[in-house]
């Protein structure tokens, strides 16, 4: 007769950690293999071609819904589903909902920099994963994320 051996299951807060862990890996392992190791952390956006400060992409709730969309799909990994970058120890995401924390700057042309082209040694570029107006969709995600008074202003959807 056979003894029955019950299977256990991983909470799932272990099972998110070593998935994060590896994505966090693996992240690390492409900036290596890009040649980004060896930056030291003051390199970031400033360093990259110039962006319009301002978005050009007129503010509508349809586009900030697709950027939440590209920020589901591409950031809450490391920023956390709030923007508050509170559930991975892992590494330090920046807190998206206090501009004060943001290092690379608060306009909506650093944002787009710091998305597009990555900030420092923490955040990677996303240029192969998100095109220019997927991008500037998201920087208005992210001020939605913030204080009232990082908010785009809205624009009629229709307008006369």
């Amino acid at each position: 007769m056979q003894r029955g051996y019950t299977v256990r299951a991983i909470p799932m807060t272990v099972a998110t950690r070593a998935l994060r862990l590896a994505t966090f890996l693996s992240l690390g392992l492409t900036a290596a293999a890009a040649g980004q190791s060896e930056a030291s952390e003051d390199t970031g956006p400033a360093d990259d071609p110039a962006v319009p400060a301002v978005n050009p992409t007129p503010y509508t709730q349809a586009a900030e819904k697709r950027g939440r969309t590209h920020y589901l799909r591409h950031c809450q990994i490391c920023h956390g589903f709030d923007g508050r970058a509170l559930e991975n120890i892992d590494f330090e995401a920046t807190d998206l909902t206090d501009p004060e924390r943001w290092r690379f700057g608060t306009t909506d042309g650093d944002l787009f920099r710091s998305t597009k082209y990555g900030a420092g040694l923490d955040m990677p570029p996303f240029e192969a994963e998100l095109d220019d107006a997927e991008i500037w969709e998201l920087v208005h995600y992210l001020r939605s994320l913030g204080p009232e008074e990082y908010r785009a202003a809205a624009e009629p959807e229709n307008p006369p």
